[in-house]
């Protein structure tokens, strides 16, 4: 899996992380950035004294989540978090967006070499909200997808290898939050995040995505492991404050689009393994 930013591998896939450690499936972790550009929550932090080192701290953040998630295996691709668009972070000279982006494809296809992985799952287009590093990470991975199968691309990362299966995480609008409205009010959440939701173009329905897992087992880790996250999660946060059971509905799928081998119309899958006789994803 390859994600932008520390805490990325645990909001929108811990919970598939946390499903195949349970069927006993090695997964791998790149993650692109540090997170310099985070915001810093931690009450033991200083917001100003801190943020020079906040890439460290993150990083540590980071391997205690993936220890959590069951994660095999970890690399940074050693850029630096771009920022919000449109904000100074986006100029600086390691910045990922400014990547050159033959070299941002070789470093990962060198891991895809080593690792020789089954299934990747990474940013869908134009990433999750419009970020820089989400958008560039989309990019670097489709890229180094097909590169690294090629045997005359980047000779010094190892031998090509052809991954069976591409994904990215889908934006999906399944209709659960808004039903569940009344519930959250009930439980003191605040739900203007529902409001600023409708402000933007609505998003794809399930039916666009080829595989709805059920993480629901897997919330109370994935909760941790966000925890983890001390730096990122804000006291207001609804993983920290949404109890249990609301929780557990409210996150309880996780869905997914397959990019490679291309999905025919109205194609479903159970699992991002399905048709794979191996179990490393």
């Amino acid at each position: 899996m390859v994600r932008p930013h520390p805490d990325d591998e645990t909001i929108a896939t811990g919970g598939m992380l946390l499903h195949y450690r349970e069927q006993g499936v090695r997964t791998g972790l790149v993650t692109c950035t540090g997170g310099e550009e985070g915001e810093i929550h931690d009450p033991d932090l200083d917001p100003v004294a801190d943020k020079p080192r906040l890439g460290e701290i993150r990083e540590r953040e980071l391997r205690e989540a993936c220890a959590i998630l069951g994660v095999a295996e970890f690399r940074m691709l050693g850029f630096r978090d771009s920022g919000m668009a449109d904000t100074p972070g986006n100029h600086h000279p390691e910045a990922f967006c400014r990547a050159d982006p033959v070299e941002a494809t070789a470093r990962l296809v060198r891991i895809i070499r080593a690792w020789r992985p089954l299934v990747m799952v990474t940013e869908p287009e134009g990433g999750l909200y419009g970020h820089p590093d989400h958008i560039a990470c989309h990019r670097v991975s489709v890229d180094a997808f097909h590169v690294a199968a090629d045997p005359r691309a980047h000779l010094e990362t190892g031998a090509p290898w052809q991954i069976p299966k591409l994904y990215v995480v889908a934006q999906v609008d399944d209709g659960r939050w808004e039903a569940l409205r009344p519930e959250f009010v009930a439980a003191g959440i605040d739900t203007a995040f529902l409001d600023r939701r409708r402000e933007r173009p609505p998003a794809a329905g399930p039916e666009t995505a080829t595989v709805a897992l059920d993480v629901r087992p897997y919330i109370e880790d994935q909760r941790r492991a966000l925890l983890a996250h001390r730096t990122q999660i804000p006291p207001t946060s609804i993983w920290r404050n949404l109890p249990t059971e609301l929780r557990r509905r409210a996150f309880a799928t996780a869905y997914f689009r397959r990019l490679h081998p291309p999905v025919a119309s109205g194609e479903r899958e159970a699992d991002l393994l399905q048709g794979l006789a191996g179990t490393e994803a």
